[in-house]
């Protein structure tokens, strides 16, 4: 490499990026057994070992979207701009009007059922729950809004999953701060209804790809699915798209969401420590690109993510 190619090389090391040999691997090739949520992958579609996972016997023609709302003025209501260039309050109503708008068209995709949402509100302020529920109005599918029995973020993912432990149909497990693709609840539907029917697998999705994965790289099969790829993962937050019988049968992966909050247990209730243990059963997936971003810092957000597009489109 000569010398101005080195000089390049050091200033994009700076910014994130770095200059390869053509030909180069920028990953290691495998030499050893597949990382473990490979081999998951590998088992899910390997026809003369399939396991089956109860795929084949579960409802996946209905949908229940649990999404997770809560405003209020003594926790995380801050009138600062986020990096949205609006407050948290302006940030969440328009994530809402996104989602609102996904399930509306996964609702027209599926002839008008199969679907149905509950909003789980964790005390919010009376005026921000009266915004909450007038933005709802809008959902053309049943919907309804529970206050949680306690006051939480670790309470509210714990009730959530436990809710889900007695239905049969596929869940979405959704925070208020995450900006949806109109599409975006129908593709991961699409995909899990295909793949599962397939294999006979249950499967985990994350509508986006986490940061992780593009700081500590390990290999990934991707698929093409009829809008975009999907790439297997084992990394995710407890935003999720899965089925009940899942939530179910690893009950002991979700009981410790009830710890994120908690300064003395919260390392316990940590993705690591929870619903990302799924991994070492059953298949993970993401969108590429993703179908939503969670819009909590410019961090957080998916690589190739069109979110000032979304932004725009859910203004009041």
């Amino acid at each position: 490499m000569n010398e101005i190619l080195r000089i390049f090389k050091r200033a994009f090391k700076l910014i994130g990026y770095d200059l390869k040999k053509a030909g180069k691997f920028t990953l290691l090739p495998l030499h050893q057994q597949p990382d473990i949520h490979l081999q998951r992958v590998y088992e899910a579609f390997d026809w003369e070992k399939q396991k089956i996972g109860g795929a084949t016997q579960s409802n996946l023609n209905e949908l229940v979207v649990i999404v997770r709302t809560c405003l209020r003025s003594n926790r995380n209501v801050d009138k600062r701009a986020r990096f949205t260039g609006a407050s948290t309050v302006e940030t969440i109503y328009r994530c809402l009007r996104s989602t609102i708008r996904s399930i509306n068209y996964a609702w027209q995709q599926k002839g008008g059922q199969g679907i149905k949402v509950n909003i789980l509100d964790d005390h919010s302020d009376a005026d921000y729950l009266k915004k909450i529920n007038d933005l709802c109005k809008d959902i053309h599918c049943p919907w309804e809004i529970k206050t949680t029995r306690e006051a939480g973020q670790g309470k509210s993912l714990y009730e959530q999953f436990e809710f889900a432990k007695s239905l049969d149909a596929l869940c979405y497990f959704c925070e208020d701060d995450y900006l949806h693709e109109p599409s975006a609840i129908w593709e991961m539907w699409n995909f899990y209804d295909q793949v599962a029917k397939q294999t006979g697998r249950h499967l985990v999705l994350h509508p986006q790809e986490c940061e992780f994965l593009y700081q500590t790289h390990y290999p990934s099969y991707i698929l093409a699915g009829e809008k975009r790829h999907w790439r297997t993962m084992n990394h995710a937050t407890h935003v999720l798209f899965t089925h009940s019988h899942v939530v179910k049968t690893f009950w002991t992966y979700f009981e410790n969401t009830k710890h994120v909050g908690d300064r003395k247990k919260r390392q316990l209730g940590s993705e690591s420590k929870t619903t990302n243990l799924l991994f070492k059963h059953i298949p993970g997936f993401c969108p590429i690109p993703a179908v939503a971003g969670h819009a909590q810092f410019e961090l957080t957000l998916p690589p190739c993510f069109n979110w000032q597009k979304i932004w725009e489109e859910n203004a009041n």
